[in-house]
């Protein structure tokens, strides 16, 4: 017989969710974790907020079974990136408006459409409590989108789970890899003239002009590798670029930002070494420059073996759930499931909405796509935690 999902209470939780303005930068997901643990202590669920840093915060949930056994983990983000410019949504971004079948606004589909779906799938546990060896455990953490505080934070402080869902929108796929993230800083620094003597000085921005060029050659070397069967080819690409600080003056500093998407088996440390190596290049062809490079942000790439039990559980619930023969999937975002899986926990990217919708403006998630989600995460923990002795 097909769950119960209760679809009056998963759309309250959503639409409230993206009401709650929990832009990262700053964060603020105190508001939005508060109002989660309130609404799920109101079902009987044990539910704490996790303060980390002023208006920080994680919201953790617990449904105990009626008897020992493992844990689920059921992980995803309160934070969202920033609503951009707001003449360029044609709805509210912070509405948490439905209409015609779908919820908009920003972080609709990432990743409060998952939280939601999660919270909703703990309603519907209720019901089978009986049936359940173990605890189903839902942590709506901050930070996802910059430095990962919140789940870094929720796995020091929180005893060893046995499995991890980690809600991202995948469109209901169930992805067992996906990509690793190195940001990269290099600053390039020259020697400042006068703009009408620029043979006195050394251009930093022309010099980091060649290393841009550099990177360039290296994504197209990247591009003939033969990738990763899940998540592709590995990418480099520059981001972000200042330098100068005066029309009439020879630039003596130029900063570039570099995003560098790794795929599962890279050596990280070779490739931070890539850098280094096109800065030595470009310093001996522009002689009087100086290269300084810095990773401001790494994330590991990841990939979990199809023979988990947590995999397993996850195709057949998106099988019996959606009609459709479920098959592992690469999502080519860098996630949670990083530091999760690094703490040993086998997990999968699995939740509702698509990655197109993400970050972008008038980002919206379809409804029967949370309910289907709801329905596939409680069978799920049915899955794992239902048959055990």
């Amino acid at each position: 017989m097909d769950v119960h999902i209760d679809r009056e209470f998963l759309l309250t939780i959503a639409s409230a969710l993206v009401r709650i303005n929990t832009e990262n930068p700053p964060g603020r997901e105190l508001e939005a974790a508060s109002f989660l643990a309130e609404r799920l202590a109101d079902l009987g669920i044990k539910s704490t907020i996790d303060r980390l840093d002023g208006v920080r915060a994680n919201a953790v949930c617990i449904l105990e079974g009626s008897r020992a056994g493992p844990t689920l983990l059921f992980n995803s983000h309160l934070d969202t990136v920033p609503v951009g410019d707001r003449d360029k949504w044609q709805v509210e971004p912070l509405g948490g408006l439905i209409r015609n079948g779908r919820l908009y606004g920003r972080g609709s589909a990432d990743a409060k459409g998952s939280i939601a779906a999660m919270a909703a799938s703990l309603k519907a546990l209720l019901n089978v409590q009986e049936k359940i060896g173990g605890k189903v455990v839902l942590a709506a953490v901050a930070d996802e989108e910059v430095s990962s505080i919140g789940t870094k934070a929720l796995l020091s402080k929180y005893s060893k789970f046995d499995f991890a869902i980690v809600g991202e929108p995948t469109g209901l796929k169930v992805c067992t890899a996906h990509k690793g993230r190195l940001e990269v800083k290099v600053r390039v620094k020259g020697k400042p003239a006068h703009a009408s003597m620029p043979q006195e000085g050394i251009n930093a921005i022309l010099a980091a002009a060649s290393y841009c060029n550099e990177i360039e050659r290296m994504a197209d070397s990247l591009s003939k590798v033969s990738g990763h069967p899940l998540v592709g080819k590995p990418t480099v690409t520059v981001t972000m670029i200042s330098g100068g600080v005066k029309s009439n003056v020879i630039p003596d500093e130029c900063v570039i930002v570099i995003d560098r998407r790794l795929i599962p088996g890279e050596d990280p440390e070779v490739v931070k070494a890539s850098f280094e190596e096109v800065a030595s290049k470009v310093m001996s062809e522009r002689r009087g420059t100086d290269f300084s490079t810095s990773i401001v942000q790494y994330h590991r790439a990841t990939e979990v073996s199809a023979s988990e039990p947590v995999v397993r559980a996850a195709l057949e619930a998106v099988s019996k759930v959606v009609r459709v023969k479920a098959e592992p999937f690469g999502f080519p975002a860098y996630t949670d499931l990083g530091w999760i899986f690094a703490a040993g926990i086998p997990g999968v990217v699995l939740g509702p909405g698509e990655l197109s919708q993400a970050h972008s403006y008038n980002e919206s998630v379809s409804i029967d796509e949370l309910e289907a989600a709801a329905k596939i995460y409680y069978e799920i923990a049915l899955e794992l935690l239902g048959k055990q002795d």
